[in-house]
């Protein structure tokens, strides 16, 4: 089927986006929970996840920090309802809604992050991405809740 974009113009309309994103874009933090690597060792059995002499090795996940930059949109009207708690004092909350708008290499590890940062608040994920960019995924659309 024939386009009526050439090849080049479309290379030019996604480096424009790309432009676009830099130009707009500030740094998020992902954080990954990633399982520590055990050394090589000859005594270490790998099917029972031990030692030979010793009765168990604990397996530690560490909390990986990444840095990406992403377009961030806070949305306009949040509801805020009273949480009680049992307390004595009522506290209104928001709900902590936002989007962002990330790169392909970003969108890799947010899919099996744990919590994301963004302008010092800890979110989570909240929903499917959805795929932007006129020519193919360029881009990912994530909305995010805030962690509480």
């Amino acid at each position: 089927m024939a386009s009526l974009l050439t090849d080049v113009e479309k290379t030019a309309v996604n480096s424009a986006l790309s432009d676009m994103h830099d130009t707009f874009a500030r740094d998020i933090h992902v954080y990954v929970e990633e399982a520590s690597s055990i050394p090589v060792e000859l005594n270490y059995n790998p099917l029972y996840g031990r030692r030979r002499d010793t009765s168990k090795i604990s397996s530690e996940n560490t909390l990986t920090r990444y840095t990406y930059s992403a377009r961030v949109f806070y949305k306009g009207e949040q509801g805020e309802d009273i949480i009680d708690g049992n307390a004595q004092m009522n506290l209104m909350a928001s709900e902590g809604q936002v989007r962002i708008k990330v790169k392909s290499a970003a969108y890799e590890k947010i899919k099996i992050c744990s919590r994301i940062e963004v302008d010092d608040e800890l979110y989570v994920v909240d929903g499917d991405a959805k795929v932007i960019g006129p020519f193919g995924a360029q881009f990912y659309s994530i909305s995010l809740k805030r962690e509480n």
